[in-house]
């Protein structure tokens, strides 16, 4: 396969009967390349959840307007505010007039510093509120690690998918379109690599700690997992299982501190 330099948009994938994955690929140079994923869930109340890279804008949006209308968005709920989480998300309110964003206290507050969306427009959660959108029931998560405070996660106990914002992200040798295609030493060093990124200080915590946050999400017992950084999986084990064997044994060799300011330094300017 011919080496990514550019990022590109993939066309939407069903994940449930509700859910879709809309997913797009990133050219990390020297490391490979990142996946960077929005979701939306369909229904009576359709609900995007992240906006996408702003250099995809209209090819995301054409992707997005393929599945839902505009008109009929109801909900966007943001992860966190990352550049790459919330790149579209201004261009969307204005073409979703009927679209809130669904966050928290900080994460308006960190909207607001960077001129991003509409405060009116906002609906914040209380800590632990359980959210409805169209009948559907999703339960706000802590993901095991992230690399910013107002980090929202969910579990929807209707199709019983786990949304887990950078947690279980990966940065990949070449672009697949489905989690089977990466081989397992990949995927397990491409989620060291990245954590080492987007969440450094997990390689320092103890294993017990990690241990127990991880089995209280193998209790969910997702069916699908669905990260802003990995292709969709399908149940959460194999997943874990690397994570407890990974971490907790200091600091990865596979991503050095210019790599990772690299990575967010492009990241940031997307």
């Amino acid at each position: 396969m011919e080496p990514v330099n550019q990022p590109f948009q993939s066309p939407a994938q069903r994940v449930t009967g509700n859910w879709t994955a809309l997913q797009s690929t990133f050219p990390v140079p020297g490391l490979g390349v990142l996946p960077v994923n929005a979701f939306l869930l369909k229904g009576s109340e359709p609900l995007l959840v992240d906006t996408g890279l702003s250099a995809l804008s209209d090819a995301f949006v054409d992707t997005l307007a393929g599945e839902v209308s505009l008109t009929d968005l109801r909900w966007i709920w943001l992860s966190h505010t990352d550049p790459d989480h919330i790149g579209n998300l201004d261009r969307i309110l204005d073409l979703a007039p009927n679209a809130q964003v669904v966050t928290n206290f900080l994460g308006a507050g960190k909207m607001g510093l960077l001129g991003a969306g509409s405060p009116e427009r906002f609906r914040l959660l209380e800590p632990g509120e359980v959210f409805e959108a169209g009948g559907r029931r999703l339960h706000q998560v802590r993901p095991p690690y992230y690399d910013a405070p107002e980090t929202m996660g969910f579990f929807d106990e209707n199709d019983r998918v786990l949304f887990a914002a950078d947690a279980f992200g990966a940065l990949l040798p070449e672009p697949v379109t489905s989690i089977e295609q990466i081989a397992a030493t990949d995927l397990r060093e491409g989620l060291v690599a990245w954590s080492t990124v987007d969440a450094p200080w997990l390689a320092q915590m103890e294993q017990s700690s990690l241990a127990g946050i991880l089995r209280e999400l193998e209790r969910l017992d997702p069916r699908h997992v669905l990260s802003g950084h990995l292709p969709v999986a399908h149940g959460i084990q194999p997943l874990t299982d690397i994570l407890r064997t990974a971490y907790g044994r200091g600091p990865s060799s596979a991503v050095n501190p210019g790599h990772a300011a690299e990575v967010e330094a492009v990241l940031n300017a997307r």
